[in-house]
């Protein structure tokens, strides 16, 4: 199986395809106990995904790293 990773853009479209498959963000949300403000929230970059939304679209949260870039003197 090939890892691959996603961002906040990609988070967003997944869940914006599955309050429309569901029928509406409210939809959704109840269905999988999320309050719906929340899923809005979420949606228009006021907040990030939390746990609850990211197990309903399967998904997990990485935390990556790197080495600053050193600056041309």
């Amino acid at each position: 199986m090939t890892t691959y990773y996603i961002d906040h853009v990609d988070v967003c479209r997944l869940l914006t395809d599955a309050c429309k498959a569901a029928g509406g963000q409210k939809k959704w949300a109840d269905a999988h106990g999320i309050s719906s403000p929340y899923v809005s929230n979420v949606l228009h970059s006021r907040c990030e995904p939390g746990r609850a939304i990211l197990e309903a679209l399967g998904i997990v949260r990485v935390v990556m790293y790197r080495k600053r870039e050193e600056t041309a003197q």
